[in-house]
């Protein structure tokens, strides 16, 4: 009896699993397509996996060594939210791989820092420890739960993610009821958010971001504000594929 429990639960989640995958192209004013960015979204009845995939192309892929930058959440679905257990960030040149990991404990209420530095021929550092703070999210669960989390008569939000500020994991989010400028930049309808993350992402100074969504919380394009060497870059959806 036991055992069929067990299989009747795994057919459940098997019947309820879902993937979309979603392509960009990040572009730069004149010197056109400077990166690709992909992301994908696996569900089942219980678990969660988000993956983001971003590689530079062209002259930012030469001036910036064939950096990429690698990010993962997996964890379990509670009440129609995505709670991490694992997080991780990837970021590589030709001269050097760092990785952050982050273990959740929800129960005891601490994240646990794994950091491996890898400069090819030069050093490699390894170093473990409790992070400060603790985060009930990451920043992607962040972003996939804040339909829950986003209230029609409030329009600034303070959220607390691993992998926002160094010090505290704060990270600003506004809603923007009336975008301006942005939108005209932008040129797409949808929900406009101004998000500042307080963290170097993709080498932008301050992660300062506005993103454009859809009704089904998808970014359909992006602006990132001061990246080193290049300014304001953006990112546009180019393609979406959901399946089961």
């Amino acid at each position: 009896m036991k055992k069929f429990l067990i299989l009747l639960t795994l057919f459940i989640a098997f019947l309820d699993a879902k993937t979309i995958e979603v392509k960009y192209k990040v572009t730069y004013g004149i010197f056109g397509k400077v990166g690709t960015a992909v992301g994908r979204l696996e569900t089942n009845a219980t678990d969660y996996s988000i993956t983001i995939d971003i590689a530079t192309a062209g002259l930012a892929k030469i001036l910036s060594g064939n950096r990429k930058e690698h990010y993962i959440s997996r964890g379990i679905i509670k009440d129609g939210l995505f709670v991490p257990q694992i997080f991780e960030k990837i970021k590589e040149t030709k001269k050097r791989r760092d990785i952050k990991r982050y273990t959740f404990d929800h129960l005891h209420k601490k994240v646990i820092a794994m950091e491996d530095k890898n400069k090819y021929g030069v050093f490699h550092t390894h170093t473990e420890k409790p992070l400060n703070y603790y985060a009930k999210d990451d920043l992607l669960t962040l972003y996939f739960n804040l339909k829950h989390y986003l209230k029609p008569s409030k329009t600034k939000y303070r959220f607390y993610a691993v992998g926002g500020n160094e010090t505290d994991g704060a990270v600003d989010i506004e809603l923007l009821k009336n975008p301006g400028p942005i939108k005209k930049l932008l040129k797409s309808d949808g929900i406009y958010l101004r998000v500042l993350l307080h963290q170097k992402i993709f080498s932008s100074k301050s992660g300062e971001l506005y993103i454009v969504m859809d009704e089904e919380g998808i970014t359909k394009k992006g602006l990132l504000k001061d990246v080193i060497l290049f300014g304001d870059i953006v990112g546009k959806l180019v393609s979406k594929k959901e399946y089961r």
